[in-house]
């Protein structure tokens, strides 16, 4: 019977637990509750879970993706001039002239064969370039040539730094017994002229 009285108070103690009892199984209980939601939670949450990123961090591609492209800086065009400005000192030079008289060949007393050469300096082409003649003696007496007050002889046009020689023959009419020329020195002036310009040339001297 003593047994008895004894198992009796053992069971009685279990199934009357004191409040110490009861808080510490309530502790285990709400451990254990924790702990089967925290499995629940990381069986059932996506796998993209595991990958999660701050707002604006970029994702590393994935290997069968390639690399991501490098951006291409952007270039600011240049606008282009629509006309075209030479640089100074790039102009065209305006039509001149140069003269080089050349040797004179005496063709009798009063008659000289002259061949001249001219040359266009500018770039420009000179139109219609004639060179004219006029003789004085050194009293200052008009000598005709060819039978007129002037000789003018025409060579064309002349382009950009081109030259031309012509053979000239002048006549002078020195008057009877050649009394204009006879012991005189002869002064020849000579002048080129163009469309766009007219040169003045020194004087040339012809002994006779």
């Amino acid at each position: 019977m003593k047994k008895l009285d004894t198992l009796g108070k053992i069971f009685s103690g279990f199934a009357k637990p004191g409040k110490r009892e009861s808080l510490l199984l309530a502790t285990y209980v709400v451990v254990i509750i924790i702990c089967a939601i925290a499995v629940v939670v990381l069986v059932l949450s996506p796998a993209s879970s595991s990958t999660a990123q701050l707002p604006g961090q970029r994702t590393a591609p994935r290997s069968d993706q390639g690399s991501y492209p490098t951006p291409t800086p952007r270039v600011t065009p240049v606008p282009r001039q629509t006309e075209f400005q030479p640089a100074p000192g790039a102009e065209k030079k305006p039509v001149d002239f140069v003269l080089v008289a050349g040797p004179q060949i005496n063709c009798g007393l009063t008659c000289r064969q002259l061949t001249p050469t001219i040359t266009n300096t500018g770039d420009e082409t000179a139109h219609n370039v004639c060179i004219s003649l006029v003789m004085y003696n050194s009293r200052a007496e008009p000598i005709l040539l060819n039978g007129g007050p002037y000789l003018t002889q025409c060579v064309g046009d002349l382009v950009g730094g081109e030259s031309t020689s012509e053979a000239i023959t002048i006549n002078a009419d020195c008057g009877i017994l050649a009394s204009k020329c006879i012991q005189q020195t002869l002064i020849l002036q000579t002048q080129i002229t163009s469309e766009e310009k007219t040169v003045q040339f020194p004087d040339q001297t012809i002994s006779v």
